[in-house]
């Protein structure tokens, strides 16, 4: 069975960064647009809940990114989408990014759950939604594509401190995913390259207005660890980022 489907993109100027490629935010925010449109066509995204009566959302809770090579400003690609599994709370996709002659930009997974809207607690996740599972596309991280994100910083990590913007709310009336991409990639010095792996885990919401503190240090060469917290503390998101030179991104990638 195939339940996936391809979505064009076209990387506008205002997507890049000073090297004219597209950011890892825009990268993201392409996969969450392509896992919306194919949810929309599966008759299960936020608008087919509302349709229906339901005061329920999907929102993201892990994403894994893993980049061969970023597309440059102008440059159309193609990302692929599908459902690849999960069980009762848990819905998983994955997802390919191609240019224009096919050949393979980057994978990414993630992990998505319900939520009620009112409440703020998890659903149930309907079986129709792993009826409609891609049971064709072989994972793209086989079996274990995640590691365990743990923060444990005994040294003096590089923080800074952001207030999410009226402008950070999206649908489901807090910060999007998106959004702590960027703030917490603001704790990696200069110099450091391309993003070729990333790894993040949402453990909680952040409103318009709330203050957050995002801290990176570097506890291996060109490898980070990040978390970005309340004010007291809390963990909103856990993250790992792996940097490469350009020229270097898709030999460090086959090699891992």
């Amino acid at each position: 069975m195939t339940t996936g489907c391809e979505y064009k993109f076209q990387v506008r100027s205002y997507e890049c960064g000073a090297n004219s490629e597209a950011t890892l935010p825009t990268i993201c925010n392409y996969l969450q647009e392509a896992a919306s449109l194919n949810a929309e066509a599966l008759s299960f995204s936020r608008s087919n809940f509302d349709a229906a009566g339901e005061n329920i959302s999907w929102v993201l809770t892990r994403m894994r990114v893993k980049m061969d090579r970023y597309p440059r400003w102008e440059e159309p690609i193609t990302v692929a989408t599908w459902p690849s599994g999960g069980h009762r709370i848990v819905a998983t996709r994955d997802f390919e990014i191609r240019s224009a002659d096919g050949a393979r930009l980057g994978v990414a997974t993630s992990e998505w759950m319900l939520i009620d809207l009112s409440s703020r607690k998890v659903v149930a996740i309907p079986s129709s939604v792993f009826a409609c599972v891609d049971t064709s596309c072989p994972p793209v991280f086989g079996n274990a594509p995640f590691s365990k994100l743990r923060w444990e910083c005994h040294e003096v990590a590089d923080a800074q401190t952001f207030r999410a913007r009226r402008g950070d709310i999206d649908l489901n009336r807090h910060v999007n995913n998106v959004h702590y991409i960027e703030w917490l990639l603001e704790t990696v010095p200069d110099g450091k390259g391309s993003c070729s792996d990333f790894e993040i885990i949402f453990r909680s919401e952040a409103l318009a207005g709330d203050e957050v503190r995002a801290e990176g240090i570097e506890v291996e060469p060109s490898v980070f660890v990040h978390r970005i917290s309340s004010r007291d503390g809390r963990d909103h998101v856990l993250a790992r980022t792996r940097w490469s030179t350009q020229n270097t991104i898709c030999a460090a990638n086959r090699a891992t």
